[in-house]
């Protein structure tokens, strides 16, 4: 039964990049290759206990350089899910299109992270019937997933391609109503773990030089995109635009101290015990990739704070109009993506991170007419980020 998450996966990719890699990397490649895999996908049972399902799909690379290509995978998952509420069911398919990308390359092995945005799709969704009240119905359903990962890859021959890779997929499920009724929306997530191979059509290519990129230190703005799940019963899943910068600093070979801050200034109509209000968001740890010739990719684990202005703490109802306080509710976050840097010029860079914020609620207290009541943290909550930089490198 598969048990691993998308945590093992970014640390796969980082500490190995403590294996130092031989100074001859594999001779040459080709510019597509195409494969097939064998995968098992995480889901729910009817105990709300995980599953695993097998399935089969097809890949397609298209190489940009010796280590990064742009990679379109599609997985069809035949059994049977177990229909549950707005967010599975029926048989799986998943289609991603993004970007593959190898921080350690041998003649024989390399280390790669993955970042793949894309579609995941079940055939028979548990939904509230259209003005039925409480009656349910099975219907298609469709979701953007944000697909993040590494894996491991063996050159049996020059055409010849071997490989493991596992995955998260944090999902976005929009709220749904129907005949007064409403269904909250949120971020599901499911774990993947496939096995391929792959063939190198067409005339193989002479590995290009590689350079290392100089600078030590790194700042600049940020402008970032969040989707979430806010507590407010009108708001549900929403996207909240942010600004702020980062700032990163090479302490390690490899190994870059790497940190954000963020503030997003609005903010909902309504606030809950654990969100309301703008929303400050600090992450601080650790990014590890290479930077060769005029890119970058790195893997990051940046444990941090969201810190909301405004969380529910108080509700009174003996008036006419109903009474309510707040105040700033601070939860831990831990940050887990990828990141690819361009460089334009000799001491510039263009970012752009894409990762799963997973949030850790604190329980909070309500004071609800002198009565004061739990609301607990409950489990771990996933948000999907991007953010768009310019930096200065020194």
């Amino acid at each position: 039964m598969l048990r691993v998450t998308r945590f093992s996966a970014f640390l796969f990719v980082l500490f190995s990049l403590f294996v130092p890699s031989p100074s001859h990397a594999q001779d040459n490649f080709s510019r597509f290759e195409i494969g097939a895999q064998y995968s098992i996908i995480r889901e729910t049972n009817a105990a709300l206990n995980g599953i695993s399902f097998s399935g089969i799909g097809a890949r397609f690379d298209c190489n940009l350089t010796r280590r990064l290509a742009f990679e379109s995978q599609i997985d069809f998952f035949p059994e049977n899910g177990v229909p549950l509420v707005h967010f599975q069911g029926g048989q799986t398919t998943q289609a991603v299109f993004g970007l593959r990308a190898k921080v350690i390359q041998t003649r024989r092995l390399s280390v790669f992270g993955l970042v793949r945005p894309g579609l995941l799709h079940f055939s028979a969704v548990q939904v509230l019937a259209p003005g039925s009240g409480n009656t349910y119905a099975q219907t298609p359903e469709t979701y953007f997933v944000l697909n993040l990962g590494g894996g491991l890859e063996y050159y049996a021959s020059p055409r010849w391609v071997l490989r493991v890779d596992i995955q998260g997929n944090p999902y976005r499920i929009p709220a749904f109503f129907s005949a007064g009724a409403t269904l909250p929306g949120k971020i599901n997530d499911t774990t993947r773990l496939s096995f391929g191979v792959a063939y190198r059509p067409g005339a193989l290519i002479e590995n290009e030089p590689e350079a290392n990129v100089p600078g030590n230190w790194e700042f600049g703005p940020l402008f970032t995109s969040m989707t979430l799940a806010r507590q407010g019963p009108a708001d549900n899943v929403v996207t909240q635009p942010g600004v702020g910068g980062y700032f990163s600093y090479r302490f390690y070979g490899v190994f870059y101290a790497d940190s954000d801050l963020l503030y997003f200034p609005t903010h909902p109509t309504l606030s809950g015990p654990q969100t309301g209000g703008t929303l400050l968001q600090g992450l601080f740890g650790l990014k590890g990739g290479i930077r060769r010739n005029h890119f970058g990719f790195f893997g990051k684990v940046r444990p941090g704070f969201d810190s909301f202005s405004a969380a529910l703490t108080g509700i009174t109802t003996g008036q006419s109009t109903p009474a309510f306080t707040y105040a700033r509710s601070n939860n831990l976050v831990l940050d887990l993506g990828g990141i690819v840097e361009f460089y334009p010029s000799e001491h510039s860079t263009l970012r752009i991170e894409i990762g799963d914020t997973h949030l850790f609620y604190a329980t909070r207290y309500v004071d609800v007419d002198g009565s004061t009541q739990p609301v607990y943290g409950g489990k771990m909550q996933h948000s999907i980020q991007l953010m768009l930089g310019y930096g200065w490198r020194f």
